[in-house]
């Protein structure tokens, strides 16, 4: 039986558990009404991400990110933040053309799934990054929250210095160019993990606990959340925290959105495929 992109979403709308959000979860490029042959995951569609969709035969891929480089923001998303290019002006771009026409003739869809993927209960995020790091059977849920929520997020981890943890996360998260704040010889014990894109109040929340010795996170605000943090060590607080960057930190989510799709789409073959980290570390 014949299955549209738009198909696929319908289902994705029945199974996800909270009313739907009509708002930034669209069709990117591509038409609704194409017949789907399979389902990809991932962060964002890089080009080299659309490539391998495409010789795999993936023609719909639902993504974290938008596909052309912007959240095209009307307002600003942080304090000191500017509002995002918008499409009007993206078009201008030739890499604009050459991505949209490659879309075109491999008959692809880009579909964002971020907005209703986050109103869940469960945060499929922070489940897919404690999976992937080896973490979950040292999950402590705080009394009183909902459990695997955003803000609900302590692990006990194997005792080690701040460099070695770091160390052990590279190949597990295929990791390269992770930065770290604090003393490398520090050891830590109970770590708050964070996804994403992080602000000073998050970071605020998650160190409350005086436990906490270690905080795991994608993108502080270098200007916000960073410079909060070196005040915090500063300040006396045996404290580190790991940088993976949003990439890192997300894709493992889309992982997750792939195992979630697949409880409930059996028609065509659903795949993680990451972008993988764009950084290196040069030596």
């Amino acid at each position: 039986m014949e299955m549209t992109a738009e198909g696929v979403i319908e289902r994705i709308q029945k199974n996800i558990g909270s009313t739907w959000i009509h708002g930034t979860d669209i069709c990117e490029a591509g038409s609704p009404k194409t017949e789907v042959r399979g389902v990809a995951t991932s962060f964002t569609a890089t080009f080299d991400v659309l490539r391998r969709a495409a010789d795999s035969g993936h023609n719909l891929i639902l993504t974290r990110e938008r596909p052309f480089w912007s959240h095209e923001n009307t307002a600003m998303e942080h304090s000191g933040g500017s509002v995002g290019p918008v499409r009007s002006e993206l078009v201008k771009d030739p890499l604009f053309e050459r991505k949209s026409e490659f879309i075109e003739k491999n008959k692809l869809v880009v579909w964002r799934l971020q907005e209703n993927w986050d109103a869940r209960a469960v945060d499929g995020q922070l489940v897919g990054l404690a999976m992937a790091l080896g973490w979950e059977k040292g999950y402590r849920p705080r009394a009183g929250m909902a459990a695997w929520s955003r803000n609900n997020n302590e692990f006990d981890i194997a005792p080690a210095t701040l460099l070695e943890t770091v160390e052990a996360m590279k190949p597990k998260l295929k990791c390269h160019a992770p930065r770290v704040i604090g003393d490398a010889g520090l050891r830590v014990r109970r770590a708050a993990l964070l996804h994403g894109f992080l602000l000073a109040p998050e970071l605020s929340r998650a160190v409350e606990d005086p436990a906490v010795d270690l905080v795991v996170c994608g993108e502080p605000v270098e200007w916000e959340a960073g410079p909060y943090f070196m005040d915090l060590v500063a300040s006396g607080r045996k404290i580190g925290m790991i940088i993976l960057g949003n990439e890192v930190s997300e894709e493992p989510g889309s992982r997750e959105a792939a195992a979630w799709i697949r409880t409930f789409v059996k028609d065509v073959p659903v795949e993680w495929m990451p972008a993988g980290d764009p950084f290196r570390a040069l030596k």
